[in-house]
């Protein structure tokens, strides 16, 4: 299609003139149209020549404006209606810190639960984002684990205890039907040994078999028999997933963590619960051996000086 409309129109035997050639071209005009020089769609005629056509929404061909035919600036505030711009219109990473102004993200803007633990730099938190008194820049730290424990249930230390039976091989020991017991891979648990030649003590479970069956590990002879975990009972925890007697005597037990520590350079504390006339506080954390530190990132070894009813435990770090 011709984007030109001749200003003279030659036929055979015209006589070519200098006003006739002239003409054709002083009086030449664009075509307008899709099939001409336009596409009535971003450019048109008008007066005669070439312009810019106001742009509808409905008039823009597929793929008819690209980021190429945009001037720098061209796209301003006032030219996008309501909602013109989606979340399907927006390339990933599209708006990055750069683009949003101060306080621009307000709560009512935030989904519930869109900051999470991953979302928050380390030491983002700090004292005085927290409700409370807190002043100054020194760091806040808080409780990683907790349990109130009761080692005597009524008067009786075996309360909590669970029993079942086991296998012993050269390197490790099978203790079954044992009905929901609680522990998992690196807690401790003490074992007695009610039949066979197993030895008691504080041993650390390896694997899982089942909520009824673990495995712990141990050097002996194979043998087999019934046997019972020294379980303490829990009245309450956070973190803290099952606790046990540390040796045949009342003083000293063992708190497994449901998720461990970060490292073994945290303090525990506790505090005991008097029973009138028979029960005092007394005493009370963490257990050394000597100069050696018991506690590890997996439990908290504790120490108290008196048989309580109940007692709690703290880890802070």
């Amino acid at each position: 299609m011709p984007i030109l409309s001749k200003g003279t129109t030659f036929t055979d035997g015209y006589a070519v003139t200098s006003t006739s050639l002239n003409n054709l071209v002083d009086n030449a005009a664009f075509v307008a149209g899709s099939g001409g020089t336009t596409d009535n769609a971003t450019m048109q005629v008008s007066g005669g020549v070439l312009a810019v056509k106001t742009i509808q929404t409905g008039n823009i061909a597929a793929g008819a404006v690209t980021v190429t035919r945009l001037g720098d600036g061209a796209v301003t505030e006032a030219k996008l209606g309501s909602g013109a711009v989606t979340e399907a219109k927006l390339g990933d990473g599209a708006v990055a810190t750069a683009k949003l102004a101060d306080n621009a993200v307000t709560n009512a803007k935030m989904a519930d639960s869109a900051v999470d633990t991953a979302e928050l730099a380390d030491g983002a938190v700090e004292a005085a984002k927290m409700s409370g008194a807190q002043t100054g820049s020194a760091p806040v730290f808080g409780v990683r684990a907790w349990a109130k424990l009761n080692p005597y249930v009524g008067s009786s230390r075996t309360g909590a205890y669970k029993t079942g039976t086991y296998v012993r091989t050269g390197t490790e020991t099978t203790v079954s039907g044992m009905i929901d017991h609680g522990l998992k891979a690196n807690d401790v648990i003490r074992l007695d040994f009610t039949s066979g030649s197993g030895t008691d003590g504080l041993y650390t479970v390896t694997s899982i078999v089942s909520t009824s069956s673990f495995i712990v590990a141990h050097s002996g002879s194979s043998t087999s028999g019934n046997v019972t975990a020294q379980f303490i009972q829990i009245q309450a925890s956070g973190n803290i997933s099952t606790a046990t007697w540390y040796d045949s005597g009342d003083n000293r037990f063992v708190v497994n963590f449901t998720t461990p520590m970060p490292n073994a350079d945290y303090a525990s504390t506790g505090s005991g619960h008097h029973y009138p006339s028979a029960f005092g506080p007394g005493q009370f954390g963490e257990d050394t051996l000597g100069t050696t530190q018991l506690n590890t990132v997996n439990q908290a070894y504790f120490y108290h000086q008196y048989n309580n009813r109940f007692c709690s435990v703290m880890i802070l770090g």
